[in-house]
């Protein structure tokens, strides 16, 4: 691993977490989490914030990839392949709303129809980062600070727990808001926070 992919995946993992960190503040506190469809204020500034939150993602998949060494690994580097395409979807997905709001054709679908379609693969998302995180924890061998193995396992529990509960309708709503804050505002950042910090230590 060179000197530019330990800086780029470790300064990435900052920017994923500043990303998600202010999209979540957006989202709770400007738009409101009851409101329905694509806000014509702020959409353009979650939507970018999507963007560089799936981009920084792929960067530190590609440089933990050599930590980890998922060549040799094969579930690791199965996941961080599924994980990289998430990501990808996540760049994809993260402008088209806006996008389709300032479009100046026709398009087939308005933006909150796009915006839908978009979400529509969250419950993947959220699934193949739980089982990313499981496999890169399954291959650390104590490359991760012991508290970032911890943040790591409750993340995975957490977020696939979650998920397979949603799936089957089992989880309240009004029990779905906290386990969201708690897996994708604390545990998962949490959990980055520690795997840039090992590239780092590379």
């Amino acid at each position: 691993m060179t000197a530019d992919e330990k800086r780029i995946g470790t300064n990435m993992a900052y920017v994923n977490d500043i990303a998600i960190l202010a999209n979540f503040v957006i989202i709770a506190l400007l738009i409101g989490p009851d409101s329905v469809g694509y806000d014509t204020t702020y959409g353009a500034m979650t939507d970018i914030l999507q963007f560089i939150g799936g981009f920084s993602a792929a960067c530190v998949i590609l440089v933990a990839g050599k930590v980890w060494d998922s060549e040799n690994n094969f579930y690791f580097g199965l996941m961080s392949r599924i994980l990289f395409v998430v990501a990808c979807v996540q760049m994809l997905n993260g402008v088209a709303a806006t996008a389709t709001a300032n479009s100046v054709f026709d398009s087939t679908f308005d933006v909150d129809q796009v915006q839908a379609i978009g979400g529509s693969t969250t419950w993947f998302q959220f699934v193949a980062f739980g089982l990313y995180g499981l496999s890169l924890l399954s291959v650390d061998n104590g490359k991760l600070p012991g508290w970032g193995r911890s943040v790591g396992y409750g993340f995975v529990v957490l977020v696939l727990g979650a998920q397979l509960g949603a799936l089957f309708g089992l989880i309240p709503a009004t029990l779905f808001v906290p386990i969201f804050v708690l897996g994708g505002v604390v545990l998962y950042p949490a959990f980055i926070i520690s795997v840039g910090l090992t590239i780092s230590k590379s």
